[in-house]
């Protein structure tokens, strides 16, 4: 039973007076072994079942505990007692001269116990081994390169053409099918096709029409600067999309040749033709989506895929020095993979309590026997979108007059949503000298010694829950030469019952203050700025700078001033709920500065 091809599967047919032979019980063995590889193979794949933890004892010596695995044509590989082997010792070692090699485990079997047999061959002696003893085989052979999934030339991917010379070949990727509602991937791959050093960048606008980019518009920019990859090196460049309502409905991500520019060392180039990526927006939800996907594979897909005939334990880094070999790092994360069995199902849901994101919320849900931990889920949270809207004033509207939008289509689906609006305008901005977006959510008198080109108007949303859409209605508490008003919407889905209490915090006095509005350092210095919570339970927080070079910001806090001297904003607000927010400010003088003040 050493090879993968186990089909077709052929049982032994008794009947009576039948004469059997060692030939018939071989047949019975055969058959029920290849039943189980066949099983073993579909149901868990390649992988480790329990132990067989790699550990460098010296420089020189590695101990494997005990342990057991499947290996690709679905044998179970078992190590029965842990063992200790000198690297250089280890078959597979003389094989290569690279410093990076791979520790497997391999299936093997050896005949034992010999009996007499009356029909032995001569050549034998007379004697044949009474059993076959299962065991396996430690080896080295040397660390591969990352291949591509096998997913990535199957149907769940869509792939279209960008650009491709001697030098680069580009491309557009995303699912096939995409649920509705649900954030999606895409990836710009830039692929380098030859040794010659040149450069590449592309800057390009992709249309989306069923999507909504993370500015609310239905296009997403590639921006890539200059990059020099490596021959055959792989860059990509992901872009999340969100899709809109639509079930059912093929669509396309567009991009013009106009719209795409792509430089190659000195050299401009040009984009020859359209760039199609189609895609379908289905009702399911994802992992359905990927289930199925998976599923898919055929017979002899799945046998390409569980051909190799060990297992994986670690990645051994070693230096040479003559015939002896200088273990410097044992790495098993990223090389070896786990399967999830039901026997552990009890003690993953309490290992997986110590990992709860709220205390007040549920566990970290358990995987599904046989499903990858890489699956396993929190409870979601809300789902934001955002864009903006037009509502026709017409021409020397007056006083108290109401205008509506049409009616908007959010992209969250039907349910509980809410929705905010405001103004938004183009004003010059000193600190960015530029022209720069702005947006005023309530009474925009309070600006009014700003100039800022709106007009006092006040705003309300309706939110038609059970289609998904919503209508911005205007009412003008003053004259306006202005024939459009341009309004930015945000909104907010609220999936379950107890996430509600974002409305709830919307019209309270919920808010977070910085526990020191300003904090004055020394470029480069860090500091950690905290905020209290008022009217509301602590949640987590999300921090951005809002001026460029003004240092940085870790998700947790902590700030690192810029080398350059000024004052810096640093935007905080609720990762739950991002209308509560709230500003602080970092002074950046250097020491000396300071000591002449």
């Amino acid at each position: 039973m050493n090879s993968i091809n186990l089909l077709p599967f052929e049982r032994n047919r008794y009947y009576p007076g039948k004469l059997l032979t060692s030939a018939d019980f071989l047949s019975e063995q055969t058959y029920l072994g290849n039943k189980r590889q066949f099983m073993n193979g579909l149901l868990y794949g390649p992988g480790i079942l329990c132990g067989l933890s790699v550990y460098n004892l010296d420089d020189t010596s590695l101990m494997v505990e005990s342990g057991a695995a499947v290996d690709g044509f679905g044998r179970e590989v078992i190590l029965e007692n842990s063992v200790v082997r000198k690297v250089s010792a280890l078959e597979g070692y003389d094989d290569t001269d690279a410093n990076k090699l791979l520790l497997c485990l391999r299936f093997d079997e050896e005949d034992i116990r010999p009996v007499y047999a009356v029909g032995a061959s001569d050549t034998s002696g007379g004697y044949e081994m009474n059993r076959i003893r299962e065991s396996c085989k430690l080896f080295l052979r040397e660390a591969e390169s990352p291949v591509a999934d096998a997913t990535s030339e199957s149907e769940f991917l869509s792939k279209a053409a960008i650009y491709e010379d001697a030098d680069y070949a580009v491309s557009l990727t995303g699912p096939s099918v995409v649920p509705v509602g649900h954030g999606v991937k895409v990836v710009v791959t830039v692929e380098k096709l030859s040794d010659e050093d040149r450069s590449f960048a592309m800057s390009g606008v992709f249309g989306a029409p069923a999507f909504i980019g993370p500015e609310g518009e239905h296009e997403f920019k590639a921006e890539i600067e200059g990059i020099s990859p490596q021959m055959g090196e792989r860059v990509r460049f992901e872009y999340l999309l969100t899709s809109r309502t639509g079930e059912g409905a093929d669509t396309m991500i567009l991009g013009r040749p106009e719209d795409i520019t792509i430089s190659v060392g000195d050299d401009r180039k040009r984009v020859s033709s359209n760039i199609m990526l189609h895609l379908t927006i289905s009702p399911e939800a994802p992992e359905d989506i990927v289930e199925r996907e998976l599923a898919k594979f055929s017979l002899e897909a799945q046998s390409i895929d569980r051909s190799q005939d060990y297992v994986k334990l670690a990645e051994i880094s070693i230096e040479r020095n003559g015939a002896t070999a200088i273990i410097s790092d044992v790495k098993e994360v990223g090389v070896k993979y786990y399967i999830p069995t039901i026997a552990r199902n009890a003690q993953r849901r309490k290992y997986a309590q110590w990992f709860e994101a709220d205390p007040g919320k549920a566990p970290v849900s358990e995987a599904a026997p046989g499903e990858r931990p890489d699956r396993d889920t929190v409870a979601r949270d809300p789902i934001y979108a955002t864009g903006v809207c037009e509502i026709p004033l017409g021409v020397d509207d007056k006083k108290g007059k109401i205008h509506y939008s049409n009616e908007v289509i959010h992209g969250l689906g039907d349910g509980d949503v809410y929705v905010a609006a405001g103004c938004e305008c183009l004003a010059s901005d000193a600190k960015l000298d530029k022209q720069a977006k702005n947006t005023i959510y309530g009474d925009p008198t309070f600006f009014e010694d700003d100039g800022l080109p709106v007009p006092n108007a006040e705003l309300a949303v309706r939110v038609m829950n059970e289609r998904g859409s919503f209508i911005v209605a205007a009412r003008l508490n003053a004259h306006t030469d202005l024939v459009v008003l341009l309004v930015r919407w945000t909104a907010v889905k609220l999936p379950r019952g107890e996430d509600r209490n974002i409305v709830a915090q919307l019209e309270s006095d919920a808010s977070i203050l910085p526990v020191q509005p300003t904090v004055v350092l020394a470029p480069n210095e860090s500091r950690f700025i905290d905020v209290r919570f008022k009217n509301m339970a602590p949640c987590a927080l999300e921090y951005e700078l809002t001026d460029k070079n003004s240092g940085s910001i870790t998700v947790d806090g902590i700030y690192t001033a810029s080398n350059k001297e000024g004052v810096y904003e640093i935007h905080i607000f609720s990762a739950e709920n991002p209308f509560i927010s709230t500003y602080a400010y970092a002074v950046v003088k250097r020491k000396d500065s300071e000591d002449n003040a």
